[in-house]
């Protein structure tokens, strides 16, 4: 009897942690162990072509993998590897399955579609039980928009990376070839050029030929012209077009509160009118339109660009390799004076998540996905000696490894921190501040890769000029100045992170047309005097139905 008694005590032990879990309203089942008893948890893993992984790391074994086996005793193995459109298969083919990775990293349109096929973990209580007072400070910095954004029912159901879209648009200009040919800009000291300085240099740089290729253009714009954000503005006319106080790509509000399309207006018009007589003047690529993206880049690597719009970190995976292909080449990044003659600069402040993490539910640890954020974003982000600390992902920063190496291919920072970091990093490279006195590893190990730079130019590492470029140039003096100037215009679009009904069925449509007929008329193929037809046909190709329902979902915010 007594044994009996002692199996089936044993049985309820066994049982308990399934009876508390269901108790607790979700059920878990218990994980997989690997020899050493870790916690074996699959992962969707978002890779990156150029990843800079030292020798004999890979993604399904780097140093972050295995700093989360040392400190929190999870084994973190690829259910799937991909990357770009591959890795969104990837995806799709897992919820369509119902067969999903313990962690992934997805849009917001598949989270909804994985709450609504109770696919995932609710986090709300390991968010508030695990989450560092850092890791909760730099959600508090956007105001709980971000977290909102991943909040489906009043439950939180991923955890959202963080993006700063905080502009200005800008157009990054070869230096050395400005001082080649004696040309004058922003004399001013402003950081920010006229639309007439930005002409008379394409059209200088192309009749001049600075490079002696025989080869050089004035502009080269991606076919798809502009961009709804900032980060995805490399090789687009954006910055041109917010000149002329146009918004493309993003839903805005009028004084009435009405809801309308920034590339459909009268100053979108103005916008197209300016580049179609560039390109009738042969400043503009006479290939615009069929160039591809890797075409433009490559020209850019050539030394076929001397202007090359883009976001302030385009020197870090773009510009990197004009330099690394010239050393002599000098990017020097300008934002772009309204055309209207006011000295404002006008920007698109579109700040958003960048990615959601999501836990299958069941799984026996939700909380590990808290753990790893702070690990990575708290412990080894803030650490003072990070070479004695983590001195593998020293070597990383060092080699400038990709961050989708990571368990989770997200970012997580204070809302605008970059203007601040590269405030500090620029003046301890100068010496008005220790180096050793910054807090932050990252922020200290900027700041020597400017110094180095600043050293000796002519001589430095590529790397170490991409960093002092996107930091000091871009972030410090056009983003950072701009705003101490005051001549900032920040315009704050609609942001709804889920896409609309009426934008699933008619989005890809009028978004289609959209390009189409911007070709036309930056090329004179189609008339300006037809926009008005454009913006009519949009509308009744889905885009009324779009604002419509736009509409109602910001009356209901009010």
């Amino acid at each position: 009897m007594k044994n009996l008694k002692n199996k089936v005590l044993l049985s309820i032990l066994a049982l308990a942690p399934f009876i508390l879990s269901a108790c607790g309203g979700e059920q878990t089942e218990e994980a997989a162990t690997n020899a050493d008893g870790d916690i074996i948890m699959t992962v969707g893993q978002q890779t990156a072509p150029n990843s800079k992984l030292p020798e004999g790391d890979s993604f399904s074994d780097n140093a972050y993998r295995r700093l989360v086996k040392e400190k929190l005793g999870i084994e973190l193995e690829s259910a799937f590897e991909a990357n770009g459109e591959d890795y969104d298969r990837q995806v799709s083919l897992a919820i369509a399955s119902g067969d999903i990775p313990d962690m992934m990293v997805v849009s917001r349109d598949d989270l909804q579609e994985l709450v609504d096929n109770d696919l995932v973990a609710d986090l709300t209580e390991v968010y508030e039980e695990f989450a560092s007072d850092q890791i909760k400070e730099i959600y508090g910095s956007y105001d709980g928009t971000t977290l909102d954004a991943a909040t489906i029912d009043d439950q939180l159901m991923a955890i959202p990376g963080t993006t700063n879209d905080f502009g200005p648009n800008m157009v990054w200009i070869r230096q050395d070839w400005v001082d080649q040919l004696d040309i004058k800009l922003d004399e001013d000291g402003n950081h920010a050029i006229t639309l007439d300085e930005l002409e008379s240099t394409a059209k200088a740089f192309q009749e001049r030929d600075p490079e002696g290729n025989g080869r050089t253009q004035g502009l080269a714009i991606a076919n798809w012209l502009t961009s709804g954000d900032h980060g995805s503005s490399g090789y687009t006319a954006t910055a041109i077009t917010n000149s002329f106080g146009a918004y493309p790509k993003v839903y805005l509000q009028d004084d009435n509160n009405e809801v309308y399309y920034g590339s459909n207006t009268e100053e979108m018009k103005e916008s197209l009118t300016y580049l179609n007589k560039l390109f009738k003047e042969g400043i503009l690529d006479s290939q615009f339109g069929t160039r591809t993206y890797d075409d433009i880049n490559a020209m850019m690597v050539n030394g076929e660009l001397g202007i090359v719009p883009g976001p302030w970190h385009i020197s870090d995976w773009g510009l990197v390799q004009a330099k690394t292909a010239n050393p002599d080449a000098e990017f020097v990044p300008y934002a772009i004076e309204n055309e209207n003659g006011d000295g404002k600069v006008n920007a698109v402040n579109k700040s958003a998540t960048g990615g959601f993490v999501v836990i299958r539910k069941g799984f026996e640890k939700p909380e590990a996905l808290i753990e790893m954020l702070n690990v990575v974003f708290d412990d080894v982000a803030n650490s003072k000696d990070m070479e004695n600390e983590y001195p593998e992902l020293y070597e990383y920063a060092q080699l400038a490894v990709d961050g989708s190496v990571k368990p989770f291919n997200i970012e997580l920072f204070p809302n605008e921190s970059e203007i601040f970091d590269a405030k500090e990093a620029t003046q301890a490279a100068k010496g008005e501040i220790s180096i050793e006195e910054i807090s932050k590893f990252v922020i200290q190990n900027n700041a020597r890769k400017i110094k180095d730079y600043l050293d000796n130019p002519s001589d430095s590492d590529p790397s170490d000029w991409a960093v002092h470029a996107s930091r000091t140039l871009a972030v410090n003096d056009v983003m950072g100045s701009t705003r101490e100037a005051n001549i900032l215009n920040e315009i704050k679009p609609i942001v709804i992170f889920q896409t609309l009904d009426s934008q699933q069925r008619s989005g890809a449509q009028v978004g289609k047309l959209e390009e189409e007929m911007f070709i036309k008329f930056v090329t004179g193929e189609e008339s300006l005097n037809n926009f008005d037809k454009y913006v009519s046909d949009w509308n009744s190709q889905g885009g009324t139905v779009i604002l419509d329902e736009m509409q109602e979902v910001v009356d209901e915010r009010e």
